[in-house]
């Protein structure tokens, strides 16, 4: 099966990602339409196949997964077919589960085994009674309605449930639903800036950031200068190793910045410097938006030959990282282009513009948006498999694990380029 599979983050009421849930589609969403139906009866999951090929680390970094489960499948031996550990496993049940006695069982049985239990949100709650023993999460909607009904059954269940609110896409519907005492949510609410004034300040941190970013996007560069900004800052300095070292097989680590200069040429420090600086400037926003741009420009960069741009590859990376700049940086996309030097094509593509940079950064977000039935249309017309789509994507998530699992200590670097 061609499995398109991207790790949507569920949040806490602090903006802390608790886990991931995983939003699919098995094969083209136009032309192979029949393929939803021969996975509800298929006694075989792409899912667990998936996972236990890519890792649960290099997923979600070590936080639990929200899987969907069929009726079919809950008559299995998952507790044998999934390779992680089932505490990281969230069974996640949708309204074509049949509650009758058979699935009842097959759920207690899946909870002795360590794995945790979610149901979509049932009109009914009394037809799930049974049920709510070995219930840990129940998803709802946003609507005001929906959520107090939810909380009202989750108080009257007298059972520890935690209730996540869907389709949370907003910081306003994120402070609504937050002010209901629903702890957990999912949705696009982090994207979102929250200030926009023209006289927001910059932080020092960021200052330098952008002021690296600025030194190597010139033709020629001076190192002297790039190693005295780095120097600044030493969480900066270690990143930009990391990065570097998990970027390439060595056979001993690369230690300092001069090391770099020997090794790298100017298009790959510029590349993982300007990676660094963002990473280093994320700190200061959710953690989520860190790894979506990095997953992004990734995936950009992946996706290059499939859309004949191989040439652009590494500013279709860059496009990637400066797509959350105005996050990052907590205002509007045009004002924060104005503090970095943008190649005028990506500046046009993340503005709205339409060139062949924005095809690709517009199809890399209706695939993390899970919007199948976009990336299904484009793959048609563009005549890209999706098979090649699925692998894009799963390389920058194997991409994104190494990066953030590469360690290095402070003491084993050295910024000095003399």
């Amino acid at each position: 099966m061609d499995l398109m599979v991207v790790p949507k983050p569920i949040f806490n009421k602090y903006k802390d990602v608790i886990g991931y849930y995983l939003a699919y589609q098995v094969g083209n969403a136009l032309s192979n339409v029949g393929m939803s139906a021969l996975l509800e009866h298929s006694t075989d999951s792409p899912f667990f196949e998936f996972i236990n090929d890519i890792g649960i680390k290099t997923l979600t970094g070590g936080k639990m997964l929200f899987v969907p489960v069929t009726n079919v499948l809950l008559a299995t031996s998952i507790e044998q077919t999934c390779e992680v550990d089932p505490s990281l496993i969230v069974l996640l049940l949708g309204g074509k589960i049949d509650l009758n006695e058979a699935n009842l069982q097959s759920v207690a049985r899946l909870k002795q085994h360590g794995f945790k239990i979610a149901f979509r949100h049932y009109k009914d709650i009394n037809a799930l009674k049974p049920f709510l023993p070995h219930i840990d999460f129940i998803i709802c909607g946003n609507e005001t309605g929906t959520v107090m009904s939810a909380i009202a059954e989750v108080r009257a269940s007298n059972f520890p449930i935690k209730i996540i609110a869907s389709e949370v896409d907003t910081i306003s519907i994120f402070q609504r639903i937050t002010s209901f005492g629903v702890e957990l949510c999912r949705g696009d609410f982090y994207r979102e800036t929250t200030k926009v004034s023209e006289d927001n300040p910059v932080s020092p941190l960021k200052i330098n950031c952008l002021q690296l970013m600025n030194q190597v996007s010139q033709d020629d560069f001076d190192l002297a200068k790039f190693s005295k900004t780095v120097q600044r800052d030493t969480s900066l300095a270690l990143q930009f190793l990391r990065m570097v070292n998990s970027s390439h097989v060595r056979a001993n680590k690369i230690t300092s910045l001069k090391h770099a200069a020997a090794m790298l040429g100017q298009n790959e420090i510029r590349k993982w410097v300007t990676t660094a600086a963002t990473t280093t400037m994320g700190q200061e926003t959710p953690g989520e938006i860190v790894r979506l741009s990095m997953l992004r420009a990734k995936f950009c960069e992946n996706l290059a030959k499939h859309f004949e741009m191989a040439i652009h590859m590494d500013n279709l990376f860059l496009m990637g990282l400066f797509s959350v700049l105005d996050v990052i940086l907590d205002m509007t996309m045009e004002k924060a282009l104005h503090l970095v030097s943008v190649p005028e094509q990506i500046a046009l593509a993340l503005m709205g513009g339409d060139n062949e940079f924005s095809k690709v950064y517009s199809f890399a977000q209706s695939y993390e948006n899970a919007d199948w039935t976009d990336v299904s249309r484009i793959a048609l017309i563009d005549d890209i498999s999706i098979s090649d789509i699925a692998a894009a994507y799963h390389d920058a998530l194997m991409w994104y694990g190494k990066m953030i699992n590469m360690t290095m200590d402070e003491d084993e670097i050295d910024t000095d380029v003399t």
